[in-house]
């Protein structure tokens, strides 16, 4: 991401004669453009350095909303879900999943060019921002990024590898419910298939290392049958 020449799109939208247009609009202006009409394409098509994705909510095999968790917990580019539907409820929806701006079909191609320069120069800043970052701090916790290491005031957790990426995928969606699912295809590179035993028991570890239970600074709390947050108390 070189200059604003070089942003990656990804547009993932079931309508041909819609994405064709809405990609032939962004080429003009100079965007590396991609495409894909179901979840499943667009999962194939996903690449790290994709800097904005255009998500349809209801598509062929699942829906935008679950696309765009799935995505969250690996990138932190902008989703901006473009839809027919106009009730408040599925943008309070898109954007607690993860989404950062809504348009409803039929827009104007400005104002679509609009929100994407926006959102693209929010990215660009922040990946200013974060490429300056290498530590988070969060009440007694200290977490070295570049080093994979977690202390608790000068005391090494010593996480392992998977701990410290549950953690990880906690703390980039703090105060956020992570579903169980979600967390275990991330951490495992595979299918959780219903059987949550060896995250539940991740996370009793990780737990019992950060020494949560007898902190009353933060917590990891389990929303039983949904999944994980982690929020300052």
């Amino acid at each position: 991401m070189t200059s604003d020449l070089k942003f990656v799109i990804l547009i993932v939208e079931d309508d041909v004669e819609m994405a064709r247009l809405n990609a032939r609009l962004l080429k003009r202006r100079g965007y590396d453009v991609l495409t894909a009409g179901t979840a499943a394409e667009a999962r194939s098509f996903f690449r790290e350095d994709i800097d904005l994705f255009v998500l349809d909510v209801g598509l062929p095999d699942g829906s935008g909303f679950s696309l765009c968790e799935e995505f969250r917990m690996v990138t932190d580019a902008p989703v901006l879900f473009l839809t027919g539907k106009s009730d408040t409820e599925d943008k309070v929806m898109g954007l607690r999943t993860g989404g950062d701006y809504y348009l409803t079909k039929p827009y104007d191609a400005n104002e679509l060019l609009a929100v994407v320069q926006s959102l693209l120069r929010r990215r660009e800043q922040n990946q200013k921002k974060i490429s300056e970052v290498s530590v988070i701090r969060r009440g007694p916790l200290t977490v070295r990024i570049n080093e994979n290491k977690v202390f608790i005031g000068e005391r090494d957790a010593g996480l392992t590898p998977k701990e410290f990426t549950v953690l990880m995928i906690l703390l980039q969606n703090e105060d956020r419910e992570v579903s169980y699912e979600t967390i275990y295809e991330h951490v495992w590179k595979a299918p959780m298939y219903g059987d949550s035993s060896a995250l539940r028991q991740q996370i009793s570890r990780l737990k019992r290392k950060l020494d949560e239970e007898n902190t009353d600074e933060f917590a990891i709390v389990n929303e039983h049958g949904r999944g994980y947050t982690f929020t300052m108390k």
